[in-house]
């Protein structure tokens, strides 16, 4: 995974305080004897100093005051012996899955994903995110050779309609362009009203290039709208049931796919907005789906879709932000690491340094700031809530302390 400098992380592991002493509750390692830190914690101290009062900030902060521009939070240093490293935050990775109609209608749309695929790769590795790309479209295939399409295709051409990518994203080697990690391509068919089927039916097939704390964006192009796919193949008329809610179907799919890869997920599309010269259908579904998920749409009637693809990297790259989690260090040779012994605070621009509190998990952090463990009774990582997480994006320079050897400031229940 590649690291951004955005977001530089201070860890002050203060475990010179003692040598390591026999294991007890509560502590990882050993703990360390109840020595002559301070109980108030980091927060109250350099509250002092810096002019802060406790109780003044969002709920789940103590305010430190203003930063004096040291990496060595106040009061560390004079509480504890503290050893200090330095992080990079990572960022975010993206898996980007996007459905491509091969509809005979669909050429100069088809030619276009082939030549900006790429570009549309780079921009969003360029921002250092980690990046998957996942297409679902028929292959175009090697010359010589003819595609073999299905009933409902219908074109007047000879264009190929499938679709093959050239490096660096893809192999080149068509029809096989799939190049992993970075790219997998899913060689089916899309009909002009089942891309969101597709986004369902070929899951196993891109199951495993997916990744649990990746952001996921689906993209459509089409011409067409979504439709029952029962109701759409049903040629005699003689369907009773009433037809699917395609939208809604399609949230509950992907919500029930195996592997729970999507808690949630982003919708865009480039489809038609209007019964235009271009238009098949308007994109009534996907439009339904882009404004429940707050996706990226670009107007297919309008033929213009560098400006979408550049907003659409740009939607991925900002739902793609700092991971705002932080490994816990190894304690050195000889020194102990106690659990409840560690401390938070961060700073943004027009804000004094803010000393966070420790919340029970992941559920204790509605409506507040806050940070947890990733495991309370085995913690590997410091996790910072929502709304902190939120607000650390925003602000490019943003600096977090994790402070280690002082009693923990553990927010009220």
């Amino acid at each position: 995974m590649r690291t951004s400098s955005i977001l530089l992380i201070t860890l002050l592991a203060a475990l010179g305080c003692s040598k390591s002493q026999p294991a007890s509750s509560g502590s990882r390692g050993g703990a360390k004897p109840d020595d002559d830190v301070d109980a108030r914690g980091v927060a109250e101290e350099a509250a002092a100093v810096g002019g802060g009062r406790a109780g003044s900030a969002a709920p789940g902060t103590i305010p430190l005051g203003t930063a004096t521009g040291s990496r060595t939070p106040a009061a560390s240093a004079d509480s504890c012996a503290a050893l200090s490293e330095r992080a990079q935050n990572e960022r975010r990775p993206a898996d980007i899955i996007i459905a491509v109609d091969n509809s005979g209608s669909m050429d100069e749309e088809i030619a276009f994903v082939r030549e900006q695929l790429n570009a549309f790769s780079q921009q969003i590795t360029d921002a250092g995110i980690d990046a998957r790309i996942i297409l679902i479209s028929a292959a175009m295939q090697a010359a010589g050779t003819t595609m073999a399409m299905p009933s409902w295709f219908d074109d007047d051409d000879d264009q190929d309609n499938g679709i093959c990518i050239a490096a660096p994203l893809g192999s080149g080697a068509c029809p096989g362009d799939t190049s992993l990690p970075r790219y997998l391509h899913v060689p089916e068919e899309v009909g002009s009203h089942d891309a969101l089927d597709m986004f369902v039916s070929t899951y196993p097939q891109y199951q495993a290039q997916l990744r649990p704390n990746a952001s996921k964006t689906f993209v459509v192009v089409t011409d067409d709208d979504a439709e029952d796919r029962d109701d759409d193949n049903d040629e005699g008329g003689g369907s009773t049931a009433a037809p699917r809610d395609m939208a809604a179907w399609f949230t509950e799919q992907v919500g029930a796919l195996p592997g729970g890869q999507f808690p949630s997920f982003t919708f865009s599309g480039i489809y038609c907005f209007s019964e235009c010269p271009d238009a098949a259908a308007v994109g009534t579904v996907y439009e339904q789906l882009v404004q429940q998920t707050s996706g990226v749409r670009g107007d297919l009637c309008e033929q213009n879709f560098a400006p979408v693809f550049d907003a659409l990297a740009k939607a991925v790259i900002s739902t793609s932000g700092l991971e705002c989690s932080w490994a816990i260090p190894a304690a050195p040779s000889g020194e102990s690491f106690d659990r409840d012994r560690v401390n938070v605070q961060y700073s943004v621009a027009g804000k004094g340094a803010q000393s966070l509190l420790r919340v029970a998990d992941a559920a204790a952090c509605v409506d507040r700031s806050g940070w947890h463990y990733d495991d309370a009774g085995n913690p590997t990582r410091i996790v910072a809530c929502a709304s902190t997480c939120g607000e650390l994006q925003q602000d490019p320079a943003a600096q977090v302390d994790v402070l280690f050897g002082c009693s923990t400031q553990q927010a009220p229940e």
